[in-house]
């Protein structure tokens, strides 16, 4: 129901926020990890000093450009929590939409290529702004959980996300 909804966007926020909360004071660059990479480099240095850069990155996007919209996008699945239990679709309702409405706002900050190089997170996003803008104020239970059952590709989404994260920046 739509308890696997709020799990899968909780799981989301938990995301970003596992890879610590950097001091991240640098402007966002879009740099990849080979542009940042100096020619002559080791490999395993180059890597080293690769996945460091890029941890920047992600921390400085995640604790500047993006934070407010990551705060926004943790309120709106709150909300999306406090009114699923509820069980008034209007309620509900009223929560997907908003939730999808501060989704396509966080997509306007995009993750660092280099943290995120095959794009999960605004897949992740996309998908949550497509089915949540198929829900009118007036869906019933059932078109609600048929939302939820849409959204099941969030879950394989989201574990991609985290592990390329994980990846891309040692975290």
């Amino acid at each position: 129901m739509v308890a696997r909804l709020v799990l899968g966007v909780i799981l989301t926020a938990a995301v970003l926020t596992a890879c610590g909360a950097g001091a991240g004071s640098q402007p966002f660059h879009s740099a990849t990890p080979a542009a940042s990479t100096p020619a002559g480099a080791v490999a395993g240095s180059a890597a080293a000093g690769s996945t460091a850069a890029c941890a920047q990155q992600f921390h400085a996007w995640q604790n500047g450009s993006a934070h407010s919209a990551i705060s926004n996008f943790d309120a709106a699945q709150q909300a999306l929590a406090d009114e699923s239990s509820s069980g008034e679709p209007a309620l509900i309702a009223a929560a997907m939409n908003i939730l999808g409405q501060r989704a396509a706002a966080l997509a306007s900050f995009p993750v660092p290529a280099c943290a995120d190089p095959n794009g999960y997170f605004a897949a992740l996003l996309s998908r949550i702004g497509t089915v949540t803008g198929e829900i009118g104020p007036d869906a019933t239970l059932t078109i609600l959980q048929q939302a939820i059952n849409q959204l099941d590709s969030v879950f394989s989404l989201e574990s991609d996300f985290t592990a390329e994260v994980k990846q891309t920046t040692g975290s």
